[in-house]
């Protein structure tokens, strides 16, 4: 019989290429990881690791076999986090977290939603970088977080995430600016002064070193005050409308699209938090809301 330790076991020498990395990585001794693997090679019929000169190699069967073991214990890791909560279903405050280019609007209905059914509850929204994000998800100091992705993300074993659509994004500058008006090359718009969220940075965004004269900015009120004075910047088109309108700022035409401007968002939650009522039914708002948006003219 296969058991779940056997396959953590492997999954740890599988991914550290060592059985001593691996007993460190699982708090096991060396011998009992070693045990644990020639238990699960003795249930399969086959080695799973070779010895070449000093030199541990998954063999054939192991690497067809790894992502499966993956998927097994992450599962597993999944449950035991959701089934362990102790989560009370009486909250008078709750914690979101947000990245810098979230369109206002879809977070500004969010938070009218939330405070229509739960009126009790004090709604702190803060604006956080993924890493800690996931950080305060996990330790349960925040219930959610809506954040930009790129590719695949999987955070941890205890957090849990929803796709919330897309919104649109465009690149801006003073009215004044000397930049352009007429479309430009992308190679000419990353000759001048780009400012840039230390959240973008964070978070790895794709267009986070598109320029040589980068000026990093953690704060928003900081950059709408820059960027009306210097530079170009990345902004959502939500967010960026009034200031267009007031003629604040301007776009900027480029020639090359920077991606497709549009940019998925994700909303990032504690597993632990499905087995409460309430901070299930937040989730379920926010969710709805972001269908909502999906709708609009920003998505």
């Amino acid at each position: 019989m296969i058991t779940l330790e056997q396959l953590a076991c492997f999954k740890a020498v599988y991914e550290l290429s060592s059985y001593s990395k691996a007993a460190r990585e699982t708090n096991k001794t060396r011998a009992t990881v070693r045990e644990r693997v020639k238990a699960l090679e003795d249930v399969l019929g086959f080695e799973l690791f070779e010895v070449v000169g000093k030199t541990l190699f998954a063999t054939e069967q192991a690497k067809h076999l790894y992502s499966r073991a993956d998927n097994l214990t992450r599962q597993a890791k999944e449950f035991y986090s959701v089934a362990l909560s102790t989560f009370s279903t009486e909250i008078t405050s709750i914690v979101l977290h947000h990245d810098d280019l979230i369109p206002l609007c879809l977070l500004s209905d969010i938070d009218d939603a939330i405070e229509h059914e739960f009126p009790h509850i004090s709604i702190n929204w803060l604006q956080r970088d993924r890493e800690s994000s996931f950080k305060d998800i996990e330790s349960g100091s925040a219930l959610f977080s809506i954040m930009p992705t790129v590719g695949k993300v999987y955070p941890s074993t205890k957090v849990g995430s929803v796709n919330l659509g897309t919104y649109q994004y465009a690149t801006y500058t003073s009215v004044k600016s000397s930049i352009p008006k007429h479309p430009i090359d992308l190679i000419q718009l990353a000759t001048e002064d780009f400012l840039v969220t230390e959240n973008a940075v964070l978070n790895e965004m794709r267009y986070a070193n598109i320029s040589n004269h980068k000026h990093l900015i953690s704060n928003n009120d900081m950059l709408m005050h820059k960027i009306q004075k210097k530079g170009w910047t990345l902004l959502s088109i939500a967010n960026a409308e009034d200031y267009v309108d007031t003629g604040k700022l301007r776009t900027i035409k480029v020639k090359e699209t920077l991606g497709n401007l549009r940019q998925e968002m994700v909303l990032f939650y504690g597993l632990h938090s499905e087995m409460d009522a309430a901070r299930s039914r937040i989730i379920d708002i926010a969710k709805q809301c972001a269908a909502n948006f999906a709708k609009g003219p920003y998505a």
